[in-house]
């Protein structure tokens, strides 16, 4: 797992650093603790919440504006050392020995289920539902929860990569996973797509094409 010095700058490592260890802060409380002006901790804070790795809330403390407070984000938390992949892999293990495959199949059926429903409400709440709004939607989705997508629509051709796999330990133990998620990708683009590169294959990513025309909606 790369560390945060290898994804960030170093005020950006130490600001997500200090926070995962205070808890919500804010500007000025981390300008106090890595000893840089709060101007440019403010910088930064903005730079990480467009990256959707802080969320923020006002709080009114007296007379004047009201503070704001910072904390983590849950794809922020994901660049911190977990067993929880590991321990999901050695209990999908555990019950697949033990003989339970229908208790495997029906978890991941739901959980599938469950991102499928929050795609659905997003949509709803979108102004419109053609393929290029559902295509931005999706990117958003996969983002937050740390695919890593890569979504091009240029000349009547669709590409959707994922460039990670959050779920790696447990498709090590079942592709169910694999197959869910391109059933999700095809509902949610409305029609069959063809995957073209796999990761558990070797690829870099596992990578989805299809056809679309102008008029294409869902």
């Amino acid at each position: 797992m790369e560390s945060l010095a290898d994804l960030f700058s170093e005020s950006q490592a130490q600001i997500l650093l200090a926070i995962k260890q205070q808890g919500e802060v804010t500007a000025g409380d981390l300008a106090e603790t890595i000893g840089l002006a709060v101007t440019t901790v403010r910088q930064h804070l903005n730079r990480l919440q467009d990256q959707g790795l802080l969320e923020h809330r006002a709080e009114a403390r007296g007379r004047g504006r009201p503070t704001h407070l910072y904390r983590l984000s849950e794809r922020a938390e994901r660049l911190f050392p977990s067993i929880d992949a590991a321990m999901l892999n050695r209990l999908l293990d555990f019950l697949s020995r033990e003989g339970h495959h229908r208790a495997i199949d029906a978890f991941f059926r739901d959980f599938w289920q469950e991102r499928t429903e929050e795609f659905q409400r997003r949509l709803n709440q979108a102004e419109g539902t053609d393929l290029n709004v559902r295509l931005e939607i999706l990117g958003e989705f996969l983002t937050e929860q740390g695919f890593m997508p890569e979504i091009d629509h240029e000349d009547g051709e669709v590409t959707i990569r994922e460039c990670n796999c959050p779920l790696s330990e447990a498709v090590e133990s079942t592709r169910l996973p694999c197959r869910l998620e391109a059933e999700f990708l095809e509902l949610v683009v409305g029609q069959s797509l063809e995957r073209v590169a796999y990761m558990p294959d070797g690829h870099e990513s596992c990578t989805y094409q299809f056809s679309s025309t102008e008029d294409d909606s869902a």
